[in-house]
């Protein structure tokens, strides 16, 4: 079974079913690819998906040695959760179940500003930025969701079988968003003092050793894309998790 994904540093739609394999050390062989690499773009068109979209789980379900590909995040994830019933990607109680697939559901089709105004960026720190109304509105909506699930999290499971992730254990709701713990770390996003479940979260989800581990990777890489490094004035290239 393999995972194709793109940069560690700038793809967030990688990241996600990554930091499932990698939390949950499902044995999945990873291959990276450069986004910003024209023949690694028409190796992943010609040898794993021809719409040249990354990531993509291979998997042969048959032992054919014909391999079926799954090309989307939440797809991967919900494939990945077939495969391993014993990892439990999603929470084991049917209601916080319900909520998590439908908070993935969530931030796999919305948040377009922030998505827009914040690309992904693991290595990169920026000063503060003046949010456009659409991007403080996203912000907004984030901050509340992951503050109603923590409230409710800890007031049903309590603080003995609480790890802390949005539902308790980590979940394919955690890796979902992700990416967007991480861009609000780079991109210096104020958490006012009304969501301190929000701090918590993220200082939890940024403290975690899978997460510290693609950081490290992230940093470390070789690749560099321009338009990503260069955002806003005033970035500096940091290790957050060092």
């Amino acid at each position: 079974m393999k995972l194709h994904v793109f940069n560690q540093n700038f793809s967030s739609w990688s990241m996600r079913p990554l930091l499932v394999v990698k939390k949950l050390q499902l044995p999945v062989t990873i291959t990276a690819y450069n986004l910003a690499d024209p023949t690694h773009v028409a190796k992943v068109k010609a040898e794993v998906n021809a719409t040249g979209f990354l990531p993509a789980l291979e998997v042969d379900f048959a032992g054919s040695g014909k391999a079926t590909v799954i090309p989307d995040s939440l797809a991967i994830i919900e494939t990945l959760n077939d495969l391993f019933p014993n990892a439990h990607i999603w929470p084991q109680d049917v209601g916080m179940r319900a909520k998590a697939r439908s908070l993935a559901a969530e931030m796999h089709s919305s948040y377009q500003h922030v998505r827009t105004a914040m690309p992904c960026n693991l290595r990169t720190r920026y000063p503060a930025q003046k949010w456009s109304p659409e991007t403080l509105a996203e912000i907004q909506r984030i901050l509340h969701v992951w503050e109603t699930a923590r409230a409710e999290t800890v007031a049903t499971l309590g603080n003995n079988k609480d790890d802390g992730w949005l539902f308790g254990e980590f979940s394919g709701a955690d890796a979902m968003f992700f990416p967007v713990v991480t861009r609000f770390t780079s991109y210096s996003v104020e958490i006012s003092d009304s969501f301190p479940l929000v701090k918590k979260y993220m200082e939890r989800v940024l403290q975690d050793g899978a997460v510290k581990g693609m950081y490290a990777t992230g940093f470390n890489e070789e690749w560099v894309i321009e338009k990503y490094d260069k955002v806003y004035v005033g970035g500096q290239r940091v290790n957050v998790t060092a």
